[in-house]
């Protein structure tokens, strides 16, 4: 056999460096579509309107729609399970979307009478609260005149019955106007204990700009914890109990919340990633999209607002109707006792037949072995959006969910199911992994074709100011084809390096 010439091994060189490299990370598999008909004409006719209009991905639309519908219907009902607990009809969800995506266009006009209302609702608090001010202080300084009556002239023999019975005839203490916010962003649970003791019982953490919420206090390393928990509390229906050594204990009861959450990719993988938020269990009691973008698809004849149309005015009323109704409440109007809704006899048997599917599933080596923890709240998810659609349809009247309700409930939950296995690649990403990409757009952007690990330490991204991060991500890049080892002592900006890497041809 003859021995390789000069030409064959160039051939080999420019063969290995033509060669493409390998995917850092698994591509996501195209997302199903998205179910939509199951939410019924009220619903379901708005969403395909607003998809229609404002060409954002119909999935996006699906979740602001519902979203909208959890916070207007969890005011005046629970939905009883069927094994007997009472649970809120509140949702949790989260959408990702690309910037430009209209995220703020859908959750604008879905939410945008209910927050109309709560501007005009804020412009008469104002008001009441002048007048709350002025007749606290007048009850003040009558209080203090009757102290100083009950006891005048008794030379220090006034009983505690005389001061008493002097502040009853001043009648109770003026009782403050409630806070009308129904809408939160980004707040810490103390703050948000503070705004439900004087605020609405019921409140939407509704937000186009997730990363408030994801990369703010509520979520950093001290707090994260406790606002997670926080929020699983609320899901379940659980009191907001509070106790510090300044303030006292107090707890609240009949509170509810509903929660939509849009950010951009890399902000919303950071928490879908998050080993915190899967172990605490928050996200499995979350409704997850992740649609393809429409960007570039998004051609139209004439302009078009989507308010105008018909479906979406729809809509508006029912919500409207929902949201401006007196709820029940208990003992404090701020007490919300919301009226139960059972399932009927065939939805129950429906429940049964649903529930023991899911547990077959979950077994070891089944479709949803690797999503337990999503698939165990699979049929109470379900069982919530059925409430939704039941109350939508039905009105203040509604009295049950039927097995057509609960049916439409468990295909709409298949898809979050779907939607959550494709995404659980994209999002259980490796720090090595996103550490490569970092570096190698870093490399992309300085146009270096060769370089060694000083620059990157002193002046690149600040996660590769790591030695140890930014030689595993170096790692990375030369084991799937991106980077490759130069021998010790070449020359890379004007220093002779003992080690540096070469960036591939193909890659910039």
């Amino acid at each position: 056999m003859n021995a390789p010439s000069f030409l064959d091994d160039l051939a080999i060189q420019s063969l290995s460096r033509e060669t493409a490299p390998e995917p850092l990370r698994a591509t996501m598999k195209p997302a199903e579509a998205y179910p939509v008909h199951q939410l019924g004409r009220i619903l379901g006719d708005a969403v395909n309107a607003i998809h229609e209009t404002m060409k954002a991905p119909l999935a996006l639309c699906c979740q602001s729609v519902l979203a909208a519908a959890s916070l207007a219907v969890q005011t005046h009902f629970d939905v009883e399970l069927p094994w007997g607990e009472v649970k809120p009809l509140s949702l949790f969800f989260l959408t990702v979307g690309e910037s430009g995506e209209r995220k703020s266009g859908v959750d604008d006009l879905v939410l945008g009478a209910a927050k109309a209302q709560e501007r005009a609702d804020m412009e008469a608090y104002q008001t009441a609260a002048q007048g709350h001010t002025l007749a606290t202080q007048a009850w003040e300084a009558a209080a203090d005149a009757a102290r100083k009556a009950a006891t005048s002239g008794k030379k220090g023999m006034a009983t505690a019955d005389d001061v008493k019975r002097a502040l009853e005839n001043v009648g109770e203490r003026p009782e403050a106007p409630v806070v009308p916010l129904r809408f939160v962003s980004d707040p810490t649970v103390e703050g948000l204990f503070k705004l439900l003791a004087v605020g609405q019982p019921s409140v939407g953490m509704f937000s186009d700009e997730a990363g408030l919420l994801i990369g703010g206090h509520a979520m950093n390393s001290e707090n994260g914890l406790k606002t997670l928990a926080r929020l699983c509390k609320f899901w379940d229906g659980s009191p907001f109990d509070r106790v510090r050594a300044g303030d006292g204990a107090s707890v609240l009861y009949g509170r509810r919340l509903s929660l939509h959450q849009l950010a951009q990719p890399a902000v919303m993988v950071k928490l879908l990633s998050d080993p915190m938020a899967n172990g605490q269990g928050f996200l499995a009691r979350c409704l997850t999209a992740w649609p393809e973008s429409t960007i570039g698809t998004r051609q139209i004849i004439e302009f078009e607002w989507a308010g105008d149309r018909a479906e979406v005015k729809r809509l508006f009323a029912v919500l409207k109707a929902l949201m401006e109704a007196t709820p029940a409440t208990g003992k404090s109007p701020q007490e919300l006792t919301p009226t139960k809704l059972p399932l009927t006899a065939d939805a129950k048997k429906l429940a049964v037949h649903a529930l023991n599917e899911f547990e077959t599933l979950m077994a070891s080596g089944n479709d949803l072995s690797e999503l337990r923890d999503r698939a165990s709240k699979a049929l109470e998810n379900a069982c919530r959006m059925a409430g939704v659609l039941a109350v939508v349809e039905g009105g203040l009247g509604t009295n049950a969910i039927t097995a057509d309700h609960l049916s439409r409930g468990l295909v709409l939950v298949q898809w979050y199911l779907k939607e959550a296995l494709r995404i659980r690649g994209a999002a259980s990403v490796p720090q090595s992994v996103t550490d490569a990409e970092t570096l190698l757009c870093w490399l992309k952007e300085h146009d270096l074709k060769l370089f060694r690990t000083a620059p990157v330490l002193t002046s690149g991204p600040a996660q590769l100011r790591n030695k140890n991060r930014l030689m595993r991500a170096i790692a990375e890049l030369c084991e799937n084809g991106y980077l490759s080892p130069n021998e010790s002592g070449v020359t890379v900006d004007g220093v002779k390096a003992r080690k540096s890497w070469r960036v591939d041809c193909h890659v910039v």
